[in-house]
């Protein structure tokens, strides 16, 4: 099950799931980017959900397992992302990424978790983003939504994973999809969506609790994740043109 599925990530990981064999439920709110989604093979079942909406959720999740059966991988992708300056406040965007971003993966758990430790198997792989991991210019709403995600994921680690279900996290860096493409800025490491679908298979194949592509930036990124603040802040102010006035 792929939340998300009807662009970006969601809707390159599906095609290439489908690809090798698996058998797809493809959630998501645009039906006619999940019929052209499903239109590529007969693997994919298209759901039209709003991960927002419990009730419009657990109809699809019901509708996910009565057509495959209950589900062994949980791709919890859906998500927003829109940069905001703090100096223009505007609350509604920042309930918006909460919403969509953290809640959504809660609504999917509620409905997941339960078959899933009744089975004593499962798998549940949580979209994070290295906008988590510190504070970056106009990633106020984004970057504490995907911060919640990747603390949310250690914390289910521990609870879950001696009972049979695989927790990961994926934390990808820059990737060309609708989302990155409002970005005015050079985004380094940049990678197409089918790349990063194939990094992040690879990845949910892996043993590795942490997925994340393109590793080299992301190397960088954890680099600055160890900086004391008086170095950290100076210096992605320096680089980002962001300095105090």
């Amino acid at each position: 099950m792929i939340t998300g599925a009807s662009s970006g990530i969601g809707y390159s990981l599906a095609r290439d799931m489908a690809a090798r064999g698996w058998r797809v439920s493809a959630l998501a709110r645009r039906q006619d980017r999940l019929t052209a989604l499903a239109a590529e093979t007969g693997q994919i079942t298209p759901l039209v959900v709003d991960v927002r909406d419990h009730a419009q959720l657990k109809t699809g999740v019901n509708a996910a397992i009565a057509a495959y059966g209950p589900v062994d991988l949980a791709v919890l992708n859906a998500g927003i992302y829109q940069p905001v300056r703090a100096d223009e406040f505007d609350l509604s965007v920042y309930h918006d990424h909460m919403s969509v971003n953290y809640f959504g993966i809660l609504n999917c758990l509620d409905l997941l978790l339960d078959g899933m430790l009744a089975r004593a198997s499962g798998h549940i792989a949580l979209m994070g983003s290295v906008a988590g991991y510190r504070g970056l210019p106009r990633a106020a709403a984004y970057g504490p939504s995907k911060a919640a995600i990747q603390n949310l994921a250690e914390c289910l680690y521990f609870d879950l994973q001696p009972k049979g279900v695989k927790i990961q996290l994926i934390n990808p860096g820059f990737v060309d999809t609708e989302a990155t493409a409002v970005n005015d800025f050079v985004m380094p490491g940049l990678m197409t969506a089918d790349a990063a679908a194939r990094a992040l298979y690879q990845g949910l194949m892996s043993d590795r609790f942490e997925i994340v592509f393109p590793r080299s930036f992301v190397r960088k990124m954890k680099w600055l994740r160890l900086l004391p603040y008086s170095q950290y802040l100076k210096l992605v102010a320096r680089m980002t043109g962001n300095r105090p006035k």
